[in-house]
């Protein structure tokens, strides 16, 4: 279940970090990122209550294939779907993503409890052909949330989360324990992490996106708007200790 990784001895049933995941992992990774524009006032209202401050009016949608994911084992991948924005917090500039969806349960365990991630179950669809072509979809629960259909095309733009060469580094999120008691946060802080991550250059392509009204799920409220795609890859993508830059940046609650 675990791969090479292995629980910490002396634990008991109920493990000091959680009963759900290894400390460390790693996998590969296929990244398709479509990079578009949303009304600035729609991502102000997804950051409300963070201290985030944003950078532009951009929302980056990455359909994320991570083969030989050590999390997940007995599946062989783990599939994420991450919507991003760059922000600024204190001296960082960093991303947060505003809504996250992830096929695997120790992703979603370990994203929620470590990092905050606003992870929810998912299946996928991530189907590459012969000539770089790939198409994909998410659906949670019987309900399709977005369909993608991406083309390699050289003459396309390259449009990143923000202008320039330097790109937000890491990703910090609002991490919060519920009440017992009542619906508000028992406990609740502000964490970073920067992992291991060597892209591929983009490939440029044209994209279509599609995205499905859900009650629960309101990505396709965002009403995006396309500006570009690209695909990348990275034979080094891992997490742990000892691999990443984790920063436990500010208490909020109490």
């Amino acid at each position: 279940m675990f791969g090479n990784f292995k629980l910490y001895p002396k634990s008991g049933v109920n493990p000091h970090h959680s009963p759900a995941y290894p400390l460390e992992w790693d996998c590969t990774l296929r990244t398709v990122e479509v990079v578009t524009r949303v009304d600035p006032a729609k991502i102000d209202a997804m950051l409300e209550g963070s201290g985030f401050e944003r950078v532009n009016d951009r929302v980056a949608f990455r359909f994320m294939l991570s083969p030989g994911h050590t999390l997940s084992v007995p599946n062989g991948a783990m599939f994420d779907l991450m919507i991003t924005v760059a922000v600024r917090y204190q001296d960082l500039f960093t991303q947060t993503h505003v809504y996250m969806y992830c096929s695997d349960p120790m992703g979603m365990a370990a994203g929620r409890e470590i990092f905050g991630y606003t992870k929810k179950d998912c299946t996928y669809k991530f189907d590459e052909d012969a000539f770089g072509a790939i198409r994909g979809w998410v659906n949670r629960r019987g309900f399709q949330l977005a369909e993608f259909s991406f083309v390699p095309d050289e003459t396309a733009p390259l449009v990143r989360l923000v202008d320039g060469d330097t790109q937000p580094g890491g990703e910090i999120h609002v991490r919060r324990l519920p009440h017992p008691e009542r619906p508000e946060p028992a406990y609740e802080d502000i964490v970073y992490r920067l992992t291991p991550l060597q892209y591929s250059a983009p490939l440029v392509g044209k994209v279509d996106l599609d995205l499905y009204p859900s009650e629960f799920d309101p990505i396709a409220d965002l009403e995006p708007e396309v500006l570009g795609a690209h695909f990348m890859t990275s034979r080094v993508y891992a997490g742990g200790f000892d691999l990443e830059d984790r920063r436990l940046i500010k208490r909020l609650t109490p």
